[in-house]
């Protein structure tokens, strides 16, 4: 009884087959959610040498409580799959001393999904109120890291609210009237 014979047409697929084949599907499943689940823990994520100024600034900030997956990776299963691929990537390259240019994803729509609120489609009431979440900024190409960038990962702005200035980069003229 071979189970690599029978797979491969040389011997006859018998029931006992048929479970040790069934048995190894269901521990390769079992083994695969509980991989994803582990290596899409922040301290996973951390225990890359790579990643230790990245993950201590993240410690001190405001999203402390938030997941680097739930950041940096596009939501769904596609989102998992292609997050997955580039950590393994990742990996081969640190393993093989290849260059690494460690560069996260970062996409409004994973802001949108905890921040939901932020953007207003009445301008004149957002602006009325001095709210710069417009429907406006992002249809002129803003993101949200237009404007917040550096707010997990930068220990100088981290647990800073953003001031006129990052408003004077775009908005100098109308900020003298």
């Amino acid at each position: 009884m071979n189970l690599l014979r029978a797979i491969a047409g040389k011997e006859k697929l018998t029931g006992q087959h048929l479970v040790i084949l069934g048995c190894a599907v269901v521990f390769f499943l079992i083994f695969t959610a509980w991989s994803v689940g582990y290596t899409s823990r922040s301290e996973f994520c951390a225990s890359c040498h790579e990643m230790t100024p990245m993950h201590q600034t993240w410690q001190t900030s405001s999203h402390k409580n938030v997941a680097c997956f739930d950041c940096h990776s596009e939501p769904g299963a596609m989102g998992v799959v292609k997050a997955k691929a580039k950590g393994l990537k990742e990996v081969w390259l640190h393993i093989t001393s290849a260059t690494m240019d460690i560069k996260a994803d970062e996409r409004d729509i994973n802001c949108f999904s905890c921040h939901q609120d932020k953007v207003k489609t009445n301008v004149e009431r957002a602006l009325a109120a001095k709210d710069p979440h417009t429907k406006k900024h992002f249809d002129n190409g803003m993101t949200c890291i237009s404007c917040h960038t550096g707010i997990v990962h930068n220990a100088k702005i981290n647990n800073v609210g953003l001031n006129r200035d990052n408003c004077a980069n775009c908005h100098l003229d109308q900020m003298r009237k």
